[in-house]
C-alpha cells in the first residue's frame, strides 16, 4: 500500500472531518510552505515544532491525498468523550507522555508498515514563548530506527490572526549507520541531535 486516503477506506464522518479541516484551514490561515513542498513519496515521519494546535492540521491539508496520523497527548485525547471522539476521527495516535504505555509505538510502526506516515513533535508540548526550539526527545529517531522509514523536518512559524501561516519542510535527515553493537542510547541521542539541528536550519527559510 502506498498510503493514500483511498486506501485507508474512511468513513463518511472521517473524510467529512478532513474536508472541513480543508477548508478551514485555506480560508483562515492560507498556508504557505517556504522554500517549496517536497514530494511525498512514501512511509514518513515528519519532525515538527510545535508552537500550536493548528500545526498538524495544516501539514495534513498540505498533503491532503496522503494518510498522514499526528501523535497526540494522551492526557488531550481523553479529556473528554468529545476529544475522545474527535481525534479518533482525525486518526490521531494517542501518546503517553508520563511513559506508562509504549501503545503509541507500536500503533506509529503498523502505520507506518501499511504506508502511512506520522507526525510527532520531539519537543513534547507546545513551546508557547514560539521562540527557537524546546530540547527534542527521542521518539522520532526511536520510530526511525525500528521503521526504517525516513524523517523529514518541519519548522512552524508561531502564527496569528490574519497573518498567513508560515512553515518549512526540509529534506530528510542522514541518520548514522547503527553500531556493529547495535544502537545505545548514545547513538539515539546523536540521531535526535541532528533531527533537532535539521528543524532549526529551517527557520531562516520563513
Amino acid at each position: 500500500m502506498s498510503g493514500t486516503i483511498k486506501e485507508a477506506h474512511l468513513s463518511l464522518a472521517d473524510k467529512a472531518l478532513r474536508y472541513f479541516c480543508w477548508g478551514v484551514v485555506h480560508t483562515v490561515q492560507r498556508p504557505k510552505v517556504c522554500g517549496g513542498k517536497p514530494a511525498h513519496d512514501g512511509p514518513t515521519i515528519y519532525a515538527c515544532r510545535h508552537v500550536g494546535l493548528m500545526d498538524p492540521v495544516i501539514l495534513m491539508v498540505e498533503y491532503f491525498r496522503w494518510m498522514i496520523r499526528p501523535l497526540v497527548a494522551k492526557d488531550y485525547y481523553d479529556k473528554s468523550s468529545f476529544t475522545q471522539k474527535f481525534y479518533s476521527h482525525a486518526q490521531c495516535i494517542p501518546l503517553d507522555r508520563k511513559k506508562t504505555s509504549l501503545r503509541w509505538i507500536e500503533e506509529s510502526l503498523e502505520a507506518l508498515r501499511k504506508g502511512e506516515s506520522v507526525i510527532i513533535f520531539p519537543e513534547g508540548k507546545r513551546n508557547k514563548t514560539g521562540k527557537g526550539l524546546l530540547k527534542f526527545q527521542n521518539g522520532a529517531a526511536l520510530l526511525a530506527l525500528k521503521s526504517g522509514a525516513k524523517v523529514v523536518p518541519v519548522w512552524n512559524a508561531y502564527w496569528d490572526f490574519p497573518h498567513r501561516y508560515r512553515m518549512a519542510i526540509g529534506d530528510p535527515v542522514e541518520l548514522d549507520p547503527v553500531p556493529a553493537a547495535g544502537p545505545d542510547s548514545e547513538w539515539l541521542d546523536a540521531q535526535t541531535a541532528k533531527i533537532q539541528a535539521a528543524v532549526a536550519a529551517l527557520e531562516e527559510r520563513v
